[in-house]
């Protein structure tokens, strides 16, 4: 059993509010990493993690026209953070002009890398494709180039696959809001985004609880709050993802640029508009929230804010159940 790691685009152009499209290719595929390279385009200025994070929009893989993994890049990035507890290793976040600095999005098939019973299985020459929509404005960032690489497994005979789409959302107004779940496959997890979270003096919260209804049934979170999830998040000691700059207050007339006088950063970090809801707790199958044959599968948000809801349903698929 082997596998190969091998480059598919090399340092491509990134041109503002472009999709851009890549044959995949046909082996059994354990995950694509999609690296934006880029130079900073300011002197003395240490630009926030959100904005470099904010290149690409969007990101899906497309098997014959159908979307096996479909999601904002920011998404992306907290989504593989819960799952797999990939974190980016960035440099020069040190305010000099025309510095290099590269952000990579793992988009995983699996819920294990390089695992071969749970990847996605062998297709044909265009079938499946990689998507990738770019913002319409890129920040104090120049000369942005695309690196896209992917890790077949030419060897597996996978039996499931990952299949992760986002549902989007907009209560009409507070209260309980419900997302109906996807039905017919396992699901291990929810990956959830809410708009608003506290902050001073507003202890207000797009998703201030979790409610999981099966056949209107409580399974699994029969009523979970906001607080209480997020902190989950630090499941088997996770890190809490890539934090903002972090700034000292100088009193040097030399580095005058960099004063501060107000709080010292990092305030919050990447992942804190998300949440992250586990059933497949130990990854062995022991817990999973079983879908087929039921009537309602639903994920109920009750609404502190009516705005932007989006759950992300981690669906375990049969290998030989297509998509």
């Amino acid at each position: 059993m082997e596998f190969i790691h091998s480059v598919l685009a090399q340092n491509e152009t990134v041109t503002a509010s472009t999709v851009v499209s890549y044959d995949l290719p046909v082996n059994p595929l354990s995950h694509i990493l999609i690296t934006i390279k880029c130079q900073q385009d300011l002197a003395n200025y240490s630009s926030e993690w959100g904005e470099y994070r904010g290149i690409i929009t969007k990101i899906e893989v497309l098997y014959k026209g159908s979307a096996i993994f479909s999601m904002t890049g920011c998404d992306c990035l907290d989504s593989s953070l819960f799952l797999l507890d990939f974190e980016n290793w960035s440099i020069n976040n040190d305010g000099v002009d025309n510095d290099y600095r590269w952000l990579t999005y793992l988009v995983p098939l699996g819920r294990k890398l390089y695992f071969p019973r749970e990847c996605f299985p062998a297709s044909t020459r265009g079938e499946l494709i990689l998507q990738i929509t770019y913002a319409t404005a890129m920040g104090s960032y120049d000369n942005i180039k695309a690196q896209v690489e992917t890790v077949e497994m030419p060897d597996a005979a996978p039996e499931r696959y990952l299949r992760m789409t986002t549902l989007s959302a907009t209560p009409a107004a507070t209260g309980d809001y419900d997302v109906d779940l996807p039905i017919g496959n396992p699901i291990s997890d929810l990956i959830m985004f809410g708009t608003t979270i506290p902050t001073a003096d507003a202890d207000t919260k797009t998703i201030s609880s979790v409610q999981i209804l099966v056949d209107n049934i409580r399974r699994f979170y029969s009523h979970v709050n906001f607080e209480t999830l997020h902190s989950m998040g630090g499941l088997d000691g996770r890190a809490p993802g890539y934090y903002a700059k972090h700034e000292h207050i100088l009193r040097s007339a030399s580095y005058a640029q960099f004063d501060r006088t107000g709080t010292v950063m990092p305030a919050n970090h990447t992942a804190d508009d998300m949440l992250h809801l586990p059933f497949d707790i130990h990854r062995d199958g022991e817990f999973i929230l079983e879908t087929a044959g039921k009537s309602s599968v639903v994920c109920r948000i009750n609404a502190g804010v009516a705005d932007a809801i989006r759950v992300i349903p981690c669906e375990i698929v049969a290998a030989a159940g297509g998509v």
